[in-house]
């Protein structure tokens, strides 16, 4: 990680794991704030818009899932697995707060 991201979070280093999953999260986030915006819109031509914007931030989420999947980050369909790569997860970034 560079200086500035160092200065920036307070971390030593950031792991590429710790950033995708925070690049997940966020993408949810997204998804989940389009999906309101598009029961709340009035306008026909402003919910197309976000409609467009909601297929795009989906197409981003499959992608940052895919390459979590592809890197053993994140794991859907077996939970157990999943709850033992958190653990790892949170163990290293406790280590990294010290």
């Amino acid at each position: 990680m560079n200086a500035i991201m160092e200065n920036i979070t307070g971390l030593k280093s950031m792991t590429d794991q710790m950033i995708a999953t925070d690049f997940l999260v966020a993408s949810k986030t997204g998804l989940k704030t389009y999906a309101v915006a598009i029961g709340e819109a009035t306008h026909p031509e402003v919910r197309a818009i976000l409609k467009k914007q909601l297929d795009e931030a989906t197409l981003t989420h499959e992608a940052i899932t895919a390459y979590m999947v592809k890197k053993g980050y994140y794991h859907p369909f077996d939970p157990k697995e999943q709850m033992r790569v958190d653990l790892q997860a949170a163990e290293v970034a406790l280590k990294l707060a010290d």
